[in-house]
């Protein structure tokens, strides 16, 4: 089975201009490494147009694009972002197209509605995690929220993005009643424990040891955490060391890195005593530089590099795993 365990879709604000302006504050970093955009000063709107992140930004991805990107794949999960403040304006996944069957006006406060209306649409191809924030309308209401996805929306897990919403997941007023309504539910909690690109990102509250505290109180919780934790890989890979329900999916680390660092990760992972069932395979698409193709080949490919490391190859059937059974696994689909 090949699942890509860290997608997104629809929108972040049913403004045009603040949607492209977002965007390139994060992917300005990628551009420049690219040789795309100068590195000494700020790009000109000329030298964005010409880098190809033009005005228009890009284009808001619905469930059909999703699945086109995604050829070969069984399943995707859908990642919702709950609603918080940026810059004065409230964001969070929107339908502004009228894609979902949602009715109303284009609200981040139906972010989990959204994202279960397409899995709807679509239950064999995508899979939905909705998202709640406690430091938005406080840990109450986002307990009750997250109860709300999961009981009557039918979402099979939450995803949660606390350096971009200032608050701690080590924090037992904001964060403990989270872990314990979704340990209570049984739902797996992925959680954005990684360094990010835009500028307001909270980077002390990113480090996956903040996590450990999650690990020692709710124990029964299934903990992923995103993006492998990067730049904290190693710290990340400790809490799947010690913690036997926490796991991983590479998103954005497996775009940074080239087929032969891919497989000397997977090799240190397994040193670290972390078992590569503990990982999934993720893309973070639909970003640029995140072709779940592309990506996916680069899983398959690392044990072309195994001789010139000087280490066995690694099984086919644990790089099945990280392609998808895994996940599959932890959601009881297998």
């Amino acid at each position: 089975m090949l699942i890509d365990a860290h997608t997104h879709i629809l929108s972040l604000a049913d403004d045009t201009e603040f949607n492209t302006a977002y965007g390139r504050e994060g992917s300005l970093c990628i551009y420049r490494s690219h040789g795309r955009l100068p590195a000494h000063r700020m790009p000109t709107e000329e030298e964005w147009e010409e880098s190809g992140y033009g005005k228009a930004g890009f284009p808001i991805t619905g469930p059909d694009a999703s699945i086109a990107a995604h050829p070969g794949f069984d399943k995707m999960v859908i990642l919702a972002v709950s609603p918080q403040f940026l810059d004065g304006k409230l964001i969070g996944t929107v339908d502004t197209d009228g894609i979902t069957d949602v009715p109303g006006p284009a609200i981040p406060e139906k972010c989990n509605d959204y994202i279960a209306a397409i899995v709807r649409g679509n239950p064999d191809k995508f899979i939905g995690f909705g998202s709640v924030n406690p430091n938005y309308r406080g840990p109450k209401a986002a307990v009750e929220e997250l109860d709300r996805s999961v009981r009557e929306l039918g979402l099979s897990g939450v995803k949660l993005y606390p350096m971009y919403q200032d608050w701690s997941p080590a924090d037992p007023i904001l964060g403990f009643p989270i872990w314990e309504k979704a340990q209570e539910l049984g739902i797996p909690v992925m959680i954005h424990q990684a360094g990010s690109t835009r500028i307001d990102a909270r980077m002390e509250y990113a480090r996956p040891a903040l996590l450990d505290a999650i690990g020692r109180h709710f124990r029964d919780l299934r903990v992923i955490i995103a993006h492998c934790g990067i730049p904290w890989m190693d710290e990340a890979l400790f809490m799947l060391t010690k913690h036997p329900n926490f796991y991983t999916e590479i998103s954005y680390y497996i775009a940074t890195a080239t087929e032969e660092e891919l497989l000397r990760f997977l090799i240190h992972a397994e040193q670290s005593f972390v078992p590569l069932e503990k990982i999934f395979f993720g893309t973070d698409y639909p970003g640029f530089l995140y072709d779940p193709v592309a990506l996916m080949k680069k899983l398959r490919n690392v044990n072309a590099h195994a001789d010139r490391v000087g280490c066995a190859p690694i099984p086919e059937s644990k790089l099945d795993g990280i392609a998808g059974d895994n996940f599959a696994r932890l959601l009881g689909m297998v």
